[in-house]
């Protein structure tokens, strides 16, 4: 017999799915806290950064992009809580997917049911490629065990997407590594007067804005000051609270970007955001790490 999620994945057109980006796409499925999933597509190579939700909802949400999840080539886990590995166990086996991360990464999955056998560990400093993408991972300051975000880039053109969100605070090696992407998708977690005047519990108010917390607005507004170039032309607002955020404070805090940056937008925890397109002209004198 089969179930809900074969009949989801049933009507996807692998054409669509396996079609060539000579560039970069990205889409969040969903953003937050209470899930994350982010898909990068280069060449005919399709990866999923991390996955907090269900297979029942990542299976739904992967569709409204026409993705079907029997073409991820791997997801790539940034860290072990539940709001971004939630769902990569049950997806992972169910559709036979590699799950790479660093290695303390995976030693909190493996507590999550992660079967070995489809454990791809890596040393956090260290690039590798799938397929016809190249990915650099990026080690973060984040309350986790080995924390990393990540910077991919089509391996053909050079195309660049890099993704930072649960980050407590900017390093010199984070700016730098970021400042070559021409698409981004970076926090923007908490307005700090919303997060302190609010009904959190000062413990949690104090890991949240702490060094190993997640980026202010202000602070992902200074890191878009530092990496900004006349080829970063795709940014992506992410990971935003819904209880320590608001649009107003949103645009307070991004307001210069929204009118300089060609294509700028926000995702949202209940639909992400839809696919961006970095070109790639772009990647054309691009510097490789």
């Amino acid at each position: 017999m089969k179930s809900d999620i074969d009949g989801i994945t049933g009507l996807f057109s692998k054409d669509d799915a396996c079609k060539r980006v000579a560039g970069i796409r990205f889409a969040s499925l969903g953003s937050g806290s209470k899930g994350n999933g982010t898909v990068v597509v280069g060449g005919e190579t399709t990866v999923l950064i991390d996955c907090g939700f269900n297979t029942k909802q990542v299976v739904m949400r992967l569709g409204r992009l026409g993705i079907d999840p029997t073409n991820l080539a791997a997801i790539l886990v940034t860290h072990e809580h539940a709001d971004h590995v939630g769902g990569v166990a049950q997806l992972a086996h169910r559709y036979d997917i590699p799950v790479y991360g660093s290695y303390g990464t995976h030693k909190g999955l493996f507590s999550r049911d992660l079967d070995g056998s489809l454990a791809r560990p890596f040393v956090a400093s260290d690039s590798f490629s799938i397929g016809d993408i190249r990915i650099h991972p990026v080690p973060v300051p984040h309350d986790a065990r080995e924390p990393t975000q990540y910077i991919i880039e089509n391996r053909h053109s050079l195309a660049c997407f890099g993704i930072l969100t649960d980050i407590g605070h900017l390093t010199p090696h984070v700016v730098k590594m970021y400042k070559r992407c021409h698409g981004l998708l970076v926090e923007g977690n908490h307005d700090l007067q919303m997060l302190m005047g609010g009904k959190y519990p000062a413990q949690l108010k104090q890991r949240i804005s702490s060094n190993l917390g997640h980026l202010s607005n202000a602070q992902a507004s200074s890191f878009l000051g530092e990496v900004l170039h006349d080829k970063l032309d795709h940014v992506v607002v992410g990971h935003i609270s819904e209880q320590n955020n608001d649009p107003q404070r949103l645009h307070e805090a991004f307001g210069r970007f929204e009118s300089t940056i060609a294509d700028f937008q926000y995702a949202t925890q209940a639909k992400g955001h839809g696919w961006v397109e970095i070109s790639p002209s772009l990647g054309a004198n691009s510097v490789t790490v």
